[in-house]
């Protein structure tokens, strides 16, 4: 049986060294791997080499050390060696390095194909019992093949580089422990960092408040079941310790043969957007207010209209009877308290409805609760214009996790879209008809479902697939921002939920939110 050739393979590193053991695997070669310069020297005592693959940078010997220890009792027939390195080699680093037996640096992350082909040629040479110093003709063609190769990974390294540093968000690359392993320019950036050497080499973690790491680890182990994890919102922390609000995304780096090898974590600063998210959220809550106005009005009239027609019958029967009975007395001022509850009520919910609530803690709610609230401040001008509310809320129902004021904002939305549907609709046809919506609340698949139906102008199929873009409105210029879907949109996402939605320009439009019970 043909004695297959010797390969020597060090690195300190054993995340590295199982790579390389991995790629190098299909070779015809006996793999020899060793984490340090006394195990290589151990291991290959009495045998014969064909090639060392030596890592330049380990504790206390490192490459060059070693392989003028391999060497230097091989007097006719020294070991070839390809060092390893993750940084650039100068001119005095190169001359030891081929003092040393070197033949060829091959710079990390390493590629397979480089490796592969670079391996192959002096596996080849030593299999034909041929060496560079005793054939000039190998000597030329390995020449010409290591050129090639050096020019293939030159072009490669420039392609990653290129590729790196062309997104517009800021990439990370780290290995299965979390070390990072390079960072682009745009990462620099966003972490605050002059050069690569303040981020190579720590731990991603570093990067992350404490009270985030679990987020972190969430991202991991779905990126080492499925693959990937995106648009996780994570706090970042920069070299001066300063905060910023990013989307994380990850994904898993693997080998040839399906080994995970490590992580690409892109960062995108999302701190601008979340800011002007908020601003479009409370001026579209205001825009509500001011549409609202007159509805809110007569909410408040409707109560002041009572107490002055009571206050009326007090004064009447006073000028009658001095002796008013205590009990009819009583009856009375029930009813005037009632009605400035009722009003005080109303105010206070508006007040607390058009504050910014940016720091509101998510809190369980009750979904029909928040619907009754949102209603009471349009109801009177729903009825005004004639549009028939029907509920159909079903009883206890688990609470929900979120901003119960936030998603007033997304009925009263819904609820205003419909309304402007139903006038519009009102107005193009001659014959009368009865403009209603619908609202019903249920559970289905633990989740509770919220249907806002209406038989207004309905949504065209081209329309359908841009109406939560933020800013695309189908309302005549000057009625509509384009914003409250896209609000909307956002603020059931944050409840992680997700919206529905159904139109025919003939019967008209349902919503259907689906929240998950948590």
């Amino acid at each position: 049986m043909k004695t297959l050739p010797n390969l020597l393979i060090v690195d300190d590193n054993p995340e590295q060294l199982l790579y390389l053991m991995i790629v190098l695997k299909k070779l015809n070669a006996n793999l020899i791997k060793a984490e340090s310069a006394g195990e290589a020297l151990e291991k290959i005592r009495g045998l014969e080499l064909a090639l060392a693959i030596i890592d330049v940078r380990m504790p206390e010997v490192n490459g060059y050390e070693l392989a003028l220890k391999m060497n230097e009792e091989r007097l006719e027939e020294k070991v070839p060696i390809i060092f390893l390195t993750a940084s650039h080699v100068n001119e005095i680093q190169v001359f030891q390095g081929y003092s040393s037996g070197a033949v060829d640096y091959i710079f990390k992350p390493v590629s397979n194909h480089i490796l592969l082909c670079k391996v192959t040629v002096f596996l080849d040479l030593f299999n034909q019992k041929r060496t560079i110093l005793q054939n000039g003709i190998e000597l030329k063609k390995s020449a010409d093949e290591l050129r090639i190769t050096n020019a293939a990974l030159k072009v490669s390294r420039e392609k990653y580089r290129t590729m790196l540093n062309a997104s517009p968000d800021g990439i990370s690359i780290t290995n299965l422990s979390g070390i990072i392993t390079d960072v682009s320019a745009i990462a620099l950036e966003l972490f605050g960092c002059e050069n690569r050497n303040e981020m190579i080499g720590k731990h991603f973690l570093r990067f992350v408040p404490p009270e985030e790491e679990n987020g972190v680890h969430g991202i991991i182990e779905k990126t080492m079941i499925e693959g990937i994890a995106q648009n996780v919102e994570i706090k970042i922390r920069k070299k001066n310790q300063t905060l910023f609000l990013s989307e994380v995304s990850s994904t898993l780096i693997q080998t040839p043969d399906g080994v995970p090898f490590s992580f690409m974590i892109i960062i995108r600063d999302i701190s601008q957007r979340k800011k002007t998210e908020k601003m479009q959220i409370h001026a579209d809550r205001m825009a509500n207010l001011g549409e609202m106005a007159s509805g809110i009005a007569h909410e408040i009239n409707q109560p002041l209209n009572t107490i002055s027609m009571v206050m009326d019958n007090i004064l009447f029967e006073a000028a009658k009877d001095d002796n008013i009975p205590r009990d009819y007395l009583k009856k009375k001022s029930d009813k005037i308290f009632e009605n400035i509850t009722r009003i005080k009520n109303i105010i206070d919910h508006v007040r607390t409805f058009s504050r910014s609530h940016d720091d509101y803690i998510l809190t369980g709610f009750d979904i029909n609760s928040s619907i009754c609230n949102a209603i009471t401040m349009i109801s009177e001008q729903f009825k005004h214009l004639a549009i028939n509310l029907h509920l159909q809320l079903e009883d206890n129902q688990p609470a929900i996790l979120g901003n119960t004021y936030k998603f007033e904002q997304v009925i009263l939305n819904l609820l205003s879209n419909a309304k402007d549907a139903l006038l519009e609709k009102k107005a193009k046809q001659a014959a009368i008809f009865d403009m209603s919506i619908w609202i019903r609340s249920y559970i289905e698949n633990q989740c509770v479902i919220v249907e806002m139906t209406d038989n207004g102008t309905g949504i065209s199929d081209e329309d359908l697939d841009h109406i939560m873009l933020p800013f695309y409105t189908t309302k005549d210029a000057g009625k509509g921002t384009g914003l409250g879907l896209s609000i909307s949109y956002q603020i059931i996402k944050e409840m992680s939920g997700t919206i529905e939605v159904a139109g025919n320009p003939l019967y008209g439009t349902t919503f259907k939110l689906i929240l998950k019970i948590q």
